[in-house]
């Protein structure tokens, strides 16, 4: 997954169903970048990180140089 698909949508992690995805620490330390401002995509970037953050107590995520979920 990329920031330009996160910024679209912060539900686009639920597309993947049952296959695994990857997220780049790249791409989070950009979404951090992006989470300050009343913008669309700042939204997205806020609640993509709530996302995340609901997701990691039911499931387990691994960290190499992206986070595997």
């Amino acid at each position: 997954m990329d920031t330009s698909v996160i910024l679209y949508s912060h539900n686009a992690i639920y597309s993947f169903e049952d296959n695994d995805g990857a997220i780049p620490i790249t791409v989070l330390e950009e979404l951090d970048h992006f989470k300050r401002g009343n913008d669309i995509k700042n939204f997205e970037a806020r609640e993509f990180t709530r996302v995340i953050g609901k997701l990691s107590v039911n499931h387990s995520f691994s960290v190499s140089n992206s986070i595997t979920f």
